[in-house]
């Protein structure tokens, strides 16, 4: 469904939504949420991460593992809707046995990369890609394997460094968001063309092998955070490591 289409409805519903995620993705969407008249239930994110001055009207719950509070979520749920944006967690049993409608803003085209956000990015420009995307998917007992609800595509141009298709991804996750914010629990539609392909799992298990890309033509774009060295530490390492070692 077109952004178009989308604003042509008429009165959107007030859904209340369980915000769970970190970083400028979720508290933008918890923040959009709560303007766009969503009560926001909760916000919950990592053990030590700030709260934005903007957010703390909100009520921010902070966690090391979001399962462990799988009985405050199943209590608190008005709409039985959670909202997964920017998320480092894994939703295991114990949330996903409570029936709830849990909606993933995942930063990459789904299936073909699943997994990490800045480790599929960094293969896709190995790749060569010249498309890439985000994906709004329902979420189910694998890692970005659920129903997808919506998509958005982006070009990507022969010299796009890691950190300019980060912020890239970053925008196209907070648009496909917002786009969706009236009706993040509807039901998905069959995708005939990718319901049945796995896809490819992209973690630090495949990052850890980078090295062996030293001679690729796209490596030091494909590793090159820029400015984002600062807030993502052991990425920034792990390359620095892999621009360093030598390969027998």
């Amino acid at each position: 469904m077109s952004t178009a289409e989308r604003k042509n409805r008429s009165s959107p519903r007030c859904v209340v939504v369980i915000m769970v995620g970190s970083g400028a993705l979720v508290w933008r969407a918890a923040m959009h949420a709560a303007s766009a008249g969503k009560p926001v239930e909760a916000v919950i994110h990592p053990h030590g991460e700030d709260v934005p001055a903007q957010a703390v009207e909100l009520n921010c719950v902070a966690t090391h593992d979001v399962n462990e509070l799988a009985e405050y979520i199943g209590g608190l749920s008005i709409d039985r809707l959670v909202c997964s944006t920017g998320n480092p967690f894994i939703f295991r049993t114990p949330i996903l046995d409570l029936g709830l409608t849990i909606v993933n803003v995942h930063g990459a085209p789904l299936p073909r990369y699943r997994g990490l956000p800045l480790a599929t990015a960094a293969f896709a420009i190995l790749r060569s890609e010249r498309e890439f995307g985000v994906t709004l998917h329902r979420v189910d007992a694998g890692i970005d394997t659920g129903p997808v609800v919506d998509r958005r595509t982006f070009s990507l141009s022969s010299s796009v460094t890691l950190e300019e298709l980060s912020l890239q991804v970053t925008d196209a996750c907070h648009e496909i968001l917002t786009d969706n914010i009236d009706d993040l629990d509807r039901v998905p539609e069959q995708d005939v063309d990718e319901s049945s392909q796995p896809g490819e799992y992209f973690g630090f298990t495949q990052l850890a092998s980078i090295s062996t890309y030293r001679d690729h033509p796209n490596f030091d774009r494909a590793t090159d955070l820029g400015v984002l060295d600062e807030f993502y530490p052991s990425y920034a390492e792990l390359f620095e490591a892999a621009r360093s070692r030598t390969i027998r």
